[in-house]
């Protein structure tokens, strides 16, 4: 077995766009989302079984040798063998691994087939996890045999056996270890002395890769990965519960896969041992039926609530178990499919920790699940948590504003008909230049609007201003203002006016409008140190989107930044249409940086997402940031108005947008190079504390 990759080595291919290679055959997909749009996942995802060729043995005999490539960068699956981990024929176990760490391994095991092995015949090896089944076929066509001896790195023209694998002993302590005890793992290996390093006069030297192979529990090595020294290597492994386990220590010389040479078969050495784990197993966590007073009532005052009680926009209220038991199920089908709370960021990819993230845990998602799926049962009146207190529904989401901005008039909507966008005006009312701390647009009445951005119409904006402002702020179904970080703020001066650029639609029953914009102010004289800028890019030119009718379309937008810069809060716009997009960063070094993605864009729930502190994107000059948009114009989108009309750039709700929102603060360079620093340190000190309380 080669390739095995440390799970911090994954996580920087990861974080860096570096590719490995796919496998070279499986099961054809239907083309979806993921298929157009592919990205990377730190969970959830599948595992492909690789077939990665024959050799012969002396006796005639063949090899078939397997990989995989685990897709999830950093969830390690445990599949035992059975109908989701077959081989057939003569399966379904036919000593393939059942535990698959993180990305691509190659060479991990061989299935040994008679000389008479018709040909004609496949050896084929089907893997399903969440959901993925993918399956592999193994033949003995020529063009898949290897030849160790001609397929290898290190050697010389003249001699083509001038390198060769390592020679590997495993020794353990003992055969026998007891759960939660450490037991010293030895490694004795020879080696030919090639390849040599560039110098020429010295070997690469071995490395040894430590894994689980099988077992039913958690293996734990003191280091999984370590170099050979005078033949020598010596860790320990803990394991967590009792069973038989097989480890595999993979020996590399330098010219496999630890030096990058994904596309040689050697050399390397696999060797196993069978180990017997004592104790007694650990109890599985409770499987008591929660109940909605005990269980649910907490997770929904805690996610749901302060949208969902009386007097709201809400289409029910769930305070009480009265109110709660009738959409039961509903609630079950929302949640489970991550629809309710209104958080459509996928959670597997990129950035993972947002300061307004208001989503289910998984824990939190599987006990609503039971609770619905064991008939939605009340519990004790006693474990009810004390009842919630809400604000009136017509208060500002940011606080208190220190100045409210209205429309210069009221608007008038017909209840049947087209579209309408209409420019009003409002006032701030300034006489000195202040700072911005937090805005939201309010509507007079959301039944009608559809969304305003608002612009800042300076009274001395330097030549090539747009004579309609700079944009401010902007509103859609679902946002409810913007707050900016600590010492960053947006500059408001004095004299500006407010232009509120309106998109109204009709509703059915004529109604009336005023929209506000609120704003808090940081305290007089006061500057932060950071000027932030509300930024939008998307696919240009705008008549390049092009959503064909019963399809689903990919396009991309692209800015580059002029300026270092760190990106508060990431926004995506779309409409009916609209089904996901991922934003990610080009690197100066060409590899990728996936910054967040939204996997289930929903068009009634603008939502912005505003990044942790610690994880907000710090971007030198130069990066090019990219967006991937993706439409779905069939059947299957439940909010399409028409799958068999084409669609398009435009205005109107039946038309489409492909465009990001994004919060920026640009940097000069000293400030860049010391929040990167800062960052780096933050993390060697978080990593430093992880790894000591790992070891305790």
């Amino acid at each position: 077995m080669a390739g095995r990759l440390p799970r911090t080595v994954a996580r920087v291919i990861a974080m860096c766009g570096l590719l490995l290679p796919a496998t070279a055959w499986a099961q054809a997909q239907p083309m979806s989302v993921s298929a157009i749009a592919p990205t990377r996942h730190w969970t959830g995802q599948g595992v492909t079984p690789v077939y990665e060729g024959f050799d012969i043995n002396a006796d005639g005999s063949y090899n078939f040798w397997f990989g995989y490539l685990n897709r999830n960068f950093e969830e390690d699956v445990d599949l035992p063998a059975g109908p989701d981990n077959r081989i057939e024929p003569g399966g379904p176990d036919r000593g393939q691994p059942t535990h698959f760490e993180v990305r691509r391994h190659k060479d991990v095991f061989k299935v040994t087939v008679p000389k008479d092995f018709p040909r004609t015949q496949r050896l084929t090896w089907t893997l399903n996890v969440h959901n993925q089944s993918l399956a592999v076929q193994g033949s003995l066509d020529s063009v898949w045999q290897i030849d160790r001896l001609r397929t290898t790195r290190g050697g010389n023209v003249n001699d083509i056996n001038s390198n060769l694998p390592p020679k590997v002993d495993v020794i353990p302590d003992a055969k026998t270890v007891a759960a939660g005890r450490p037991l010293t793992l030895n490694i004795s290996a020879t080696d030919d002395g090639r390849p040599k390093k560039r110098n020429g006069s010295e070997p690469v030297g071995m490395t040894v890769f430590w894994a689980k192979y099988r077992g039913p529990g958690k293996a734990t090595f003191a280091a999984p990965t370590m170099a050979v020294k005078d033949g020598k290597a010596t860790t320990t492994v803990t394991f967590s519960e009792p069973g038989e386990y097989i480890l595999q220590s993979v020996v590399d010389d330098g010219s496999g896969e630890t030096a990058g040479n994904f596309g040689y078969h050697c050399c390397w050495t696999n060797t196993q041992v069978t180990l017997t784990v004592t104790g007694t197993k650990s109890t599985p966590p409770g499987q008591a039926i929660p109940t909605y007073t005990k269980n649910v009532a907490p997770i929904f005052q805690s996610k749901c609530t302060n949208c969902h009680h009386p007097g709201t926009v809400a289409p029910m209220s769930l305070t009480s178990y009265q109110e709660v038991r009738p959409w039961a199920r509903s609630i079950r089908t929302r949640v489970a499919n991550r629809e309710m709370p209104p958080w459509h960021i996928d959670k597997t990819v990129g950035i993972r920790h947002y300061k307004n993230d208001l989503s289910l845990t998984d824990d939190e998602i599987a006990t609503v699940v039971k609770w619905a799926d064991s008939g939605a049962p009340q519990g004790n009146a006693a474990d009810m948590p004390a009842a919630q207190t809400f604000r009136p529904e017509n208060e500002w989401h940011i606080g208190k504003p220190d100045i409210i901005v209205k429309m210069d008039g009221t608007h008038k909507m017909y209840a049947t008909g087209p579209d309408w966008w209409i420019d009003y005006f409002g006032d701030p009312g300034l006489t000195e230049d202040r700072w911005i701390k937090a805005m939201e647009i309010k509507p007079g009445n959301r039944k009608i609007v559809h969304h305003v951005v608002t612009y800042a119409i300076e009274p001395d904006a330097p030549p090539g201003t747009p004579a309609g402002g700079v944009t401010l702020h902007e509103y859609a179904v679902g946002k409810y203002g913007d707050t900016f970080n600590d010492n960053t703020g947006r500059l408001l001066k004095a004299g500006t006016k407010v232009r509120f650029d309106m998109h109204y639609y009709a509703s059915g029953e004529a109604m009336t409008d005023q929209t506000e914009l609120g704003i808090i102010l940081y305290p007089k004289g006061y500057t932060p140190k950071y000027n932030v800028q509300s930024l939008s890019f998307r696919n240009l030119p705008n008549d390049e989107l092009d959503v064909p009718p019963n399809s689903i379309a990919r396009h991309d937008g692209y800015f580059r930044l002029t300026k270092p810069a760190r990106i508060d809060a990431f926004q995506p716009h779309m409409h009916m249409r609209g089904k996901a997009m991922t934003l990610e960063a080009i690197n100066l070094d060409n590899t990728t940086t996936v910054l967040s993605s939204v996997d289930h864009f929903d068009f009634g729930w603008h939502v912005a997402y505003l990044y942790d502190d610690d994880e907000a994107p710090l971007l030198p000059a130069g990066t090019l940031l990219h967006m991937t948009g993706v439409h779905d114009n069939t059947a299957s989108n439940k909010k399409n108005p028409d799958p068999t009309v084409w669609a398009g750039y435009g205005e109107r709700s039946v038309d489409d947008m492909l465009q990001v929102w994004l919060n920026v603060v640009y940097l000069d360079d000293a400030e860049f190079n010391r929040l990167v620093a800062e960052r780096k340190a933050k993390h060697a000190s978080k990593t430093a504390t992880t790894q000591q309380q790992q070891q305790q």
